[in-house]
């Protein structure tokens, strides 16, 4: 079941918006090279969480609450990547993610400028990752925040902002949804060469310049507390935008046989 934390009082919005493209500069590296049949491991640091944040013209009827939703977003990873690096010969392993990899998400993503490459104190927890599971490469999902060391900033929303949020916004002073909620997708996706002892960033896929409506959105009686089932609907839009990201990732793989 779902669980939920609120922030009462957030920054209150203007005017969203969101429905134009956000191109993104980042330095392009060297395309990764492997040979037929190498091992990706395919691992995830992002929480199963949506980030709900409500905008309205006045600061209190504006809002942020983080659902903590039941989707397997490793399993969500690797359905949108599995299919086409089996074709192009490859062996993608589901990986988890090492516990000091995870006590460094906040150095190695959140607080990382990633189109520089990976921070120097990143590079070996990948090393150890590729080392455990024998693999030559590593297509790794985290979170990011609205700001601009990730990606040009959306200076009409919080730059706390990370990974999967809804964003929902009234015209009105009572505070309730008018607009059709827009969906983000604050995250990195990575896919890092390893050849001991060093790892480095061959691509680097910026989700926040994805923009995804909620078409079909019926606001709930309390659109501070969305029930489960109406979240659920939410999963299928998610998993589209990690798709498209993961398209990106591929043009910088090139497999030798």
């Amino acid at each position: 079941m779902p669980r939920a934390r609120t922030t009462a009082g957030a920054t209150a919005a203007a005017a969203l918006s969101l429905l134009g493209g956000i191109a993104v500069s980042a330095q392009k590296p060297a395309n990764l090279q492997l040979i037929a049949g190498a091992r990706v491991a395919v691992v995830s640091l992002l929480d199963a969480e949506v980030t709900h944040f409500h905008a309205s013209p006045l600061v209190q009827n504006s809002y942020l609450k983080t659902y903590t939703v039941n989707w397997s977003v490793n399993a969500m990873l690797m359905e949108a990547l599995r299919e086409r690096l089996t074709q192009m010969g490859l062996v993608p392993v589901a990986a988890a993610a090492t516990e000091a990899l995870r006590r460094a998400r906040e150095a190695c993503f959140l607080d990382a400028a990633l189109a520089k490459g990976l921070p120097k104190a990143c590079g070996p927890l990948f090393v150890q990752l590729a080392t455990a599971e024998r693999v030559d490469a590593v297509i790794v999902l985290g979170p990011g925040r609205n700001d601009s060391a990730h990606g040009t900033r959306r200076r009409e929303l919080p730059e706390y902002l990370r990974g999967w949020c809804l964003v929902t916004e009234a015209r009105g002073e009572e505070g309730a949804a008018d607009k059709v909620p827009v969906l983000l997708n604050l995250s990195e996706l990575l896919l890092i060469g390893v050849t001991a002892p060093s790892a480095a960033i061959n691509a680097r896929q910026w989700g926040g310049d994805q923009i995804q409506t909620w078409t079909g959105f019926k606001p709930p009686p309390d659109l501070k507390d969305i029930p489960d089932p109406q979240l659920g609907q939410l999963q299928p839009l998610f998993a589209a935008m990690l798709k498209q990201q993961a398209s990106g990732v591929f043009e910088h793989l090139q497999v030798t046989r």
